[in-house]
């Protein structure tokens, strides 16, 4: 059995011992610094908007688009925000290229109704499956798993978080999901729940239960994780603890199921710094939904404390992540250096973001202290707020619909 309750316990003892101080940073940015790469981020959206050209687009059809889009963005992401070279070889490899254009196709196959934000929402965890891919020296690639499983969160999260849904719906839905996951072949009762079977039955395809259990079990794990989180609404009583509880749970568990779904076994070692890793990747997303989460009357260690300048928690969640990436050492994957310097300064650059994007929940002087550390002025984050939201999707899809393969061939085919 997976050591669920182990590794969350393990992971709070982390969190309640990590420092409320500011972090150590790096790279501190001037001023007039900070104002030059600004510049550079407005070039670089014109020269994207260039794209939008009709003329431009059919010129891009008839030569390599790659020769176009990808220097540019590589310039953009090493001058703006300071990736290093070895770091931007990972991102712009032509295998990882290739595994999210041909993840964004067949997704497009499989459910033609999901809207490009939403197979966007999948690819994000493509990139963290490629990323353990890497990480344990395993062929780059979308294999059946990875693609079933990354699958399931447009089907699943956006049912789970449609507000006119209700809990009871939701609840019957996990209950009929979980039996699915246990092998049995409940009838769906939904266009969601016949996608979802149809994606489960990739992962028995790739791994048959018998032969892999705890890729099984890492599927109930996050399953009951999610299920566990509907408690999260504010009409429930809950408490921080508890609140705690269901956010390392279900990040933690989460990301071991990326890791089982990839490599079929772990080690003890590989599963905790896993869960680790998605604990952090929950943070990161509860510091980013802060607004979102309140408007909802969703709990989560973020928008629980009530009127509190949430400073600390920031700084807690940086140093907490920093302990939980060092744990993933065990791995010896060949670029496994350069891969965890990329996550971190990947997940922090995140942070620093969406503090700056949410100014009414930090004290002044702590925006006035981390804004240094952001190569980009949070005043200009702001103004560019939903151009940026936009672009995070729009980056690579521009790249997919210019090069259409001439034949999409289903993983589960």
């Amino acid at each position: 059995m997976l050591a669920i309750t182990s590794f969350v316990k393990h992971f709070i003892e982390i969190w309640e011992k990590s420092p409320v101080g500011l972090p150590q940073f790096e790279v501190k940015y001037a001023n007039e610094e900070q104002q030059e790469r600004e510049k550079q981020f407005v070039v670089f959206q014109q020269k994207m908007n260039a794209l939008k050209s009709v003329k431009k687009t059919e010129s891009l059809r008839n030569g390599d688009p790659g020769k176009t889009f990808f220097p540019m963005f590589k310039a953009f992401l090493k001058n703006v925000f300071d990736f290093e070279q070895d770091q931007l070889e990972i991102i712009l490899s032509d295998k990882f290229k290739d595994v999210s254009k041909d993840f964004f196709y067949k997704a497009r196959a499989f459910g033609p109704e999901l809207s490009p934000e939403n197979i966007y929402q999948g690819m994000r965890n493509v990139w963290i499956m490629n990323g353990i891919q890497l990480m344990m020296d395993i062929q780059v690639e979308i294999t059946p798993s990875i693609f079933g499983y990354s699958m399931i969160y447009p089907y699943s999260d956006n049912f789970l978080d449609d507000p006119n849904i209700s809990t009871f719906q939701k609840q019957q839905f996990s209950d009929r999901f979980s039996c699915r996951l246990h092998g049995q072949c409940e009838v769906p009762m939904n266009h969601t729940e016949q996608q979802l079977f149809k994606l489960v039955s990739m992962f028995e395809q790739q791994y048959p239960r018998a032969l892999f259990p705890k890729v099984y079990e890492s599927l109930y794990a996050i399953q009951q994780g999610q299920t566990n989180s509907l408690k999260l609404m504010k009409t429930n009583t809950i408490s921080d603890s508890q609140v705690k509880h269901i956010a390392f749970e279900k990040g933690g568990a989460s990301v071991l199921a990326d890791g089982y779904l990839v490599a079929g076994r772990l080690t003890e070692k590989q599963e905790q710094a896993l869960f680790g890793y998605g604990v952090y990747l929950q943070l990161l997303d509860d510091i980013q939904d802060i607004k979102e989460d309140l408007e909802a009357d969703t709990c989560t260690m973020f928008s629980f404390p009530g009127g509190k300048k949430l400073n600390e928690f920031v700084n807690k969640t940086i140093h907490f992540g920093r302990a939980a990436l060092e744990e993933m050492q065990c791995f010896e994957g060949a670029e496994m250096s350069t891969f965890l310097r990329l996550m971190n300064r990947s997940i922090e650059t995140m942070i620093i973001e969406s503090v700056g994007m949410n100014p009414a929940y930090y004290s002044d002087d702590y925006l006035k202290e981390l804004e240094k550390h952001s190569p980009i002025r949070f005043e200009f984050i702001r103004k560019r707020r939903s151009q940026s939201k936009s672009q995070r999707f729009s980056l690579f899809r521009k790249y997919f619909e210019q090069t259409k393969p001439e034949k999409v061939v289903l993983v589960e085919d």
